[in-house]
C-alpha cells in the first residue's frame, strides 16, 4: 500500500521526504515558538498587574475611603478588574513567589495580608475558575469571556477591606497571528519549490545518460556526452563515455577486418572459378561450379548482414506508406502483384535505406516460401498506426511453419526447408537481417500463422526510434 501511494520518480520520493522533514522541524519550531511566546506574555502580564496593583495601593493610601470606589472604578480595564470587598477571593494563606514580590514593590508600605495565586484557565473550563465571592467581579469576568485568567489576588488594606483583583489576557494575543502562518506557508513553499529545483538539477546528469544510452541502442549514435554533474554521478558518465568508446572501436575494426576477409576471399574463390572453367565438361564440373556459386552467394550475404547498413546512413523523417507504395510498383513490373493496405499518411522516423530493405526481405521471404496449394503467391500489406507507433503486417497465402520454429528462423544460416535448398535459393540470412535491423530501431518482429491460412510478419516500430 505504502508503494503505491510513493512518487515513482526519484525527484518525488526526494521531495517527498524533504517535505517531511521540513514539516516535522517547522511543527516543532512552531511549537517551541508558541510555548516561548506565551511564557512571555505571561511573566509581561504577570509583572504589569503587580505593578499596576502596587501603583493602586499607593495611591488608595493617600485618599480618603470615601474616594476608594471611584478610583477603583477607574483604574480597571479590558483584561483587568478589581474590587473593594469585605472578604477576600482567595483563601489560600500561604506566601507565594508572586505575593513576596507584590511586597518587594510596596517599599515602605505594611500590608497584613497578601494573598495570590496565578492561574491558566481557558475559556471551555470558566466554571472552574476561582471562586469569587463578589458577584459583580464574576458577572464580568463571564461577560468577557474570551479572557483567559491568569492571575488572581486578595489585599488587605489598612481599613481592613480585601482589593480584589484578576488580571487576564486576550486569547488573540495568545495566538500566532495569521500573517506569521501566511508567511510560515510562503516560505515553506518557496523552501521546497527550491529544494524540488535543485534535485532536479542534480539529476539532470541522469537524463542525460538515459538518453544517450536509448540513442546509442535506437540510433548507434556513440557521442559522449558532458562529464558534469555530482561527484557520485560522473564517475557513471565517464564509463559510459568509455563503454561507447570501445564499442565503437569493436565496430569499426570488425568492419575493417571482414573487409579484409572480403578481399582475400574473393580472390582465391574467383580463382577456383578459372580453374573449374579449364576442367572437362562433365557432372563433376557442374557440380563443383554449383557449390563455388553458393560460397560466392554465402560470402556476399554474411559480408552484408556483418557490414549492418543501417550504422552509416542517418535516420530521416520518411512518409511509410509512400516508400511501401514504390516497393510494391517495383514488384508490380517484375510480375509479382501485392495489395498494400493502410491509411493515407505516416511519417516516421526511420534509416530509409535499412526499412526498405527489411520489407524487400520480408517479401522475397513470402515468394519464395509463400505459395498456396496452387502455386500462386498472394501477399497482402497492412500499414496502420496503433498508439503512436508503426504497425506493419505482411501475410502470405503460404502454408507457414511451426510456432516451435519462429525463434529458429531469425538465426543466421537457417533454412527450415531443405526441400527447395537449390542453387538460387537463399543462405538463410534475411529474417536475421531483418530482424536486426528491425531490433537497431527499437522494435519488435514477431511471426504467427493465419487461422484461414497463410503466414503474418509483424513488425512494430515505436514512434520515436
Amino acid at each position: 500500500m505504502i508503494h503505491k501511494l510513493l512518487p515513482k520518480s526519484l525527484v518525488g520520493q526526494i521531495s517527498l521526504i524533504m517535505l517531511l522533514g521540513l514539516l516535522l522541524v517547522l511543527s516543532i519550531s512552531m511549537q517551541l515558538y508558541s510555548d516561548e511566546r506565551q511564557r512571555a506574555l505571561n511573566f509581561v502580564s504577570t509583572d504589569s498587574t503587580l505593578e499596576r496593583v502596587s501603583s493602586l495601593i499607593n495611591i488608595l493610601n493617600k485618599t480618603p475611603f470615601e474616594l476608594h470606589n471611584e478610583i477603583i472604578n477607574a483604574s480597571q480595564g479590558m483584561g483587568f478588574y478589581l474590587s473593594l470587598d469585605t472578604r477576600p477571593i482567595v483563601n489560600k494563606k500561604e506566601p507565594s513567589r508572586l505575593s513576596r514580590k507584590l511586597t518587594t514593590l510596596l517599599e515602605g508600605i505594611e500590608i497584613e495580608d497578601i494573598r495570590i495565586v496565578s492561574a491558566s484557565i481557558k475559556r471551555s473550563d470558566r466554571k472552574n475558575e476561582i471562586k469569587h465571592r463578589h458577584m459583580s467581579m464574576r458577572d464580568r469576568m463571564k461577560k468577557r469571556s474570551r479572557y483567559n485568567l491568569k492571575l488572581t489576588g486578595s489585599i488587605l488594606l489598612t481599613d481592613r477591606h480585601w482589593l480584589n483583583f484578576s488580571s487576564a489576557i486576550d486569547d488573540e494575543i495568545t495566538h500566532l497571528p495569521m500573517k506569521t502562518i501566511f508567511l510560515v506557508l510562503l516560505f515553506t513553499l518557496l523552501i521546497l519549490m527550491t529544494m524540488a529545483w535543485t534535485v532536479k538539477r542534480a539529476l539532470k546528469p541522469i537524463e542525460t545518460l538515459a538518453e544517450a544510452a536509448r540513442k546509442v541502442g535506437s540510433e548507434r549514435d556513440f557521442k559522449n556526452i558532458p562529464e558534469q554533474g555530482p561527484s557520485e554521478v560522473i564517475p557513471a558518465i565517464c564509463a559510459f563515455n568509455q563503454m561507447q568508446s570501445n564499442l565503437s572501436t569493436f565496430i569499426d575494426d570488425r568492419s575493417k577486418m571482414l573487409a579484409a576477409i572480403s578481399h582475400d576471399l574473393r580472390t582465391p574463390i574467383t580463382s577456383l572459378r578459372l580453374r573449374l572453367e579449364f576442367i572437362e565438361s562433365g557432372e563433376d564440373q557442374k557440380r563443383m561450379l554449383e557449390t563455388v556459386n553458393q560460397m560466392e552467394k554465402m560470402l556476399k550475404a554474411t559480408l552484408d548482414f556483418a557490414k549492418d547498413d543501417a550504422h552509416k546512413e542517418q535516420k530521416q523523417e520518411i512518409e511509410v506508406i509512400s516508400l511501401l507504395t514504390t516497393i510494391c510498383d517495383d514488384y508490380f513490373d517484375r510480375g509479382i502483384n501485392i495489395q498494400l493496405m493502410g491509411v493515407d499518411k505516416l511519417v516516421f522516423r526511420l534509416w530509409p535505406v535499412a526499412f526498405r530493405r527489411v520489407i524487400e526481405n520480408l517479401i522475397n521471404n513470402s515468394i519464395a516460401y509463400g505459395q498456396d496449394e496452387s502455386g500462386e503467391v498472394a501477399i497482402v500489406i497492412e500499414a496502420l498506426q496503433e498508439n503512436g507507433s508503426l504497425l506493419i503486417n505482411i501475410i502470405d497465402g503460404g502454408q507457414g511453419i511451426k510456432a516451435s520454429q519462429f525463434s529458429e528462423v531469425i538465426k543466421p544460416f537457417v533454412r527450415l526447408d531443405k526441400a527447395r535448398d537449390t542453387q538460387d535459393s537463399s543462405v538463410g540470412l534475411g529474417l536475421a537481417i531483418s530482424h536486426s535491423i528491425v531490433q537497431a530501431h527499437a522494435g519488435e518482429m514477431s511471426f504467427s500463422n493465419v487461422v484461414t491460412g497463410g503466414f503474418k510478419v509483424q513488425l512494430w516500430l515505436p514512434k520515436n526510434s
